[in-house]
């Protein structure tokens, strides 16, 4: 290799070891936003929301993810029946049915507490926005119901 390609070389692998030291370097530095604030910061935007109605939405929110932790850990608490089928064939099928509906009380009680909270969000908009926020979310929380239910019926059948 002649002199002026070993030094193309060394440059190009200099090159790449620092574009890789500050890619690292940046990384490392960026702040690391929860999911729930990069949701808060969209909703901010996408709602043009004031910073006093941000705010009072912000601390909504903190209440609720609160709720919501406790009601995510019910439901990994909870004796999950469709489950069992692999596990524990001698399992009743009364005791299935009975564990499976309190499976899905809990379920709905997410439910009815995410619907609330969206409406409660959307009272602390101005009346058109929140009513496009409604408009654009609660289809949403509608369809992943439907969609855990053919999971779960399938899931049933099996």
């Amino acid at each position: 290799m002649t002199p002026a390609g070993r030094l193309i070389g060394f440059v190009l692998v200099t090159a790449a070891i620092a574009a890789i030291a500050l890619w690292i370097t940046r990384e490392s530095l960026r702040s690391r936003e929860s999911p729930q604030d990069v949701g808060l910061r969209w909703l901010k935007d996408e709602y043009h929301l004031d910073d006093v109605a941000f705010e009072r939405v912000s601390a909504l929110h903190r209440d609720y993810f609160q709720q919501c932790d406790k009601m995510c850990r019910q439901i990994d608490e909870a004796d999950r029946p469709l489950l069992w089928r692999a596990r524990h064939r001698e399992r009743k099928t009364g005791e299935i049915d009975a564990q499976l509906v309190k499976e899905q009380a809990i379920c709905a009680d997410c439910e009815t507490a995410a619907t609330e909270h969206l409406r409660q969000v959307a009272a602390l908009m101005p009346p058109e926005q929140g009513k496009r926020f409604l408009d654009d979310i609660l289809p949403i929380l509608q369809q992943q119901r439907r969609e855990h239910d053919r999971r779960v019926s399938s899931s049933i059948r099996r």
